[in-house]
């Protein structure tokens, strides 16, 4: 059905659009979620070693206040504050201690008071970070044993009463259980983003489906829609909101398009029928022409008579051309302002003789501006006068007033004549259209006049308005906006 599949089936869909865009949305969600968690366990983690370490300290930074330090107790004390560090813990801890650490106190020139035992075997002094300001922590580092257990690694010093010394403590806090929990997270982590990927791509691509189902169902509603079906609708279904107004839009557009084509049926029949008549009369015409020998005068006559009937042929193809040009959607006309009652006057001297045949008098009231296309108002104007005159009985009256509004300014176009029935009023600026009476009053016309007084007013953004009644007359209104409203 379509001439460009291969191109089409060559784009992205829209089914890989969503369910890309659902897959990004979700998983940045999911790893943004699982970030935030795991920096919580570190800060929190992070939070409870400085804790710990801070408790521990202070204990310490008590004896050395001291004066004299008492070495005894500050011995015991690291003893006690390092409690299990004699233990052997590779892949299981003391049940009552996660974490235990190794503390070395040193003098002002650096010399060692005491330390843990073991701990210059495991831990040299070079290894710890540098000293910060004063009452500071120094910068933490990490620092993995011979036997794989981790530490965290700190130094801080303490100034002594007389400001004359300071003493130096360095603590290496087992940080190797933490560790081993957050590499396990770590893991399960991103365990989780893997099945929330995964989970996500098999949920977008359910979602997109079933969201997209009733898309599926429209094409193929509107498939089945040709050219002898278009009366056919799809909003009778219970679509989505967001598809209502679509199926609802397009319904109206198969309802424009079925009238089109319903009014480009009727014309052609019409224009069939319109052009078969002049052609039908010149046939016959010239068919008795040829039938016997004629004199001159006999053949003046009939060539006469073909002319009456080139010309309305010739009218007919000058209005239907004039109706396909204003149609266009480029279609320019040239406006300016016209004095309205100065071009009433004009055109009615010229249809003064017709009018005078049929004892109908013309009268010209009111004064206004219109903001127009001289050539196309006076062929406008040239059309309504001619049907007035025409349907017009003798001795008749044919009233044109001029009416200036605010944003506006109408021509009335008032006659007296045989009117037009209520129901064919709808119908009178379709192509061809006649009313019955009209058609015994003219023979002449083509039944394109109203049309192209409608195409006209169109061009200038303006409406035209028919009141009538059956053997009271009728009226037209004509209303331009001005130049001020068109900008």
């Amino acid at each position: 059905m379509f001439s460009n599949n291969a191109k089409i089936s060559s784009r992205w869909s829209l089914t890989g659009k969503l369910v890309t865009f659902y897959v990004l949305t979700s998983s940045g969600s999911l790893l943004a979620a699982c970030g935030f968690l795991y920096w919580t366990l570190v800060s929190n983690i992070d939070h409870e070693h400085r804790q710990l370490l801070s408790s521990e300290l202070k204990e310490l930074h008590s004896v050395l206040q001291h004066t004299p330090i008492d070495l005894n107790l500050l011995k015991r004390q690291v003893r006690e504050e390092s409690r299990y560090t004699g233990d052997v813990h590779s892949a299981s801890f003391h049940p009552s201690s996660a974490h235990y650490s190794y503390y070395r106190v040193l003098g002002a020139q650096q010399q060692l008071l005491v330390e843990t035992k073991n701990m210059s075997r495991l831990f040299p002094i070079a290894v710890f970070p540098q000293l910060s300001k004063t009452g500071d922590f120094s910068p933490q580092e990490k620092f993995q044993t011979a036997d794989g257990r981790k530490f965290l690694l700190i130094t801080q010093f303490y100034p002594d009463d007389s400001h004359a010394s300071r003493w130096h403590i360095q603590a290496a806090l087992n940080i190797t259980q933490d560790e081993v929990i957050l590499l396990h997270y770590q893991k399960m982590l991103g365990l989780v983003l893997i099945i929330g990927v995964c989970f996500s791509t098999l949920a977008g691509f359910w979602v997109t489906k079933k969201g997209l189902r009733p898309l599926d169902k429209i094409t193929q509603a509107v498939q089945a829609i040709t050219i002898n079906h278009l009366h056919g609708t799809i909003s009778s279904e219970k679509w989505p909101r967001e598809l209502t107004l679509l199926a609802l839009a397009f319904d109206e557009m198969l309802d424009r398009l079925d009238r089109s084509f319903a009014r480009l049926s009727q014309f052609s029949a019409d224009l069939a029928h319109e052009l078969r008549t002049p052609i039908n009369n010149l046939m016959g015409e010239t068919e008795v022409a040829l039938g016997r020998q004629r004199t001159s005068a006999e053949y003046r006559r009939i060539l006469e008579s073909n002319m009456e009937e080139f010309n309305r042929l010739n009218r007919l193809i000058d209005e239907l051309l004039f109706l396909s040009r204003a149609e266009a959607p480029d279609t320019r006309i040239n406006q300016e302002i016209i004095i309205l009652e100065l071009k009433l006057k004009k055109i009615c001297s010229y249809y003064e003789s017709l009018a005078a045949d049929k004892k109908i008098t013309i009268h010209i009231q009111g004064q206004a501006a219109v903001f127009a296309d001289p050539v196309l108002l006076q062929r406008l104007l040239n059309n309504l006068i001619a049907n007035a005159i025409s349907y017009s009985d003798p001795g008749g009256k044919i009233n044109l007033l001029a009416k200036q509004g605010r944003d506006f300014a109408e021509i009335h176009v008032c006659d007296d004549g045989i009117g037009i029935d209520s129901k064919d009023l709808p119908k009178i600026f379709d192509r061809f259209f006649r009313a019955d009476k009209a058609r015994v009053k003219d023979t002449q016309g083509t039944g394109l006049g109203l049309s192209l007084v409608k195409s006209i007013m169109d061009l200038h953004h303006g409406t035209v308005t028919v009141k009538s009644k059956i053997g009271e007359g009728t009226t037209v209104i004509l209303r331009f906006p001005l130049k001020q409203t068109l900008k």
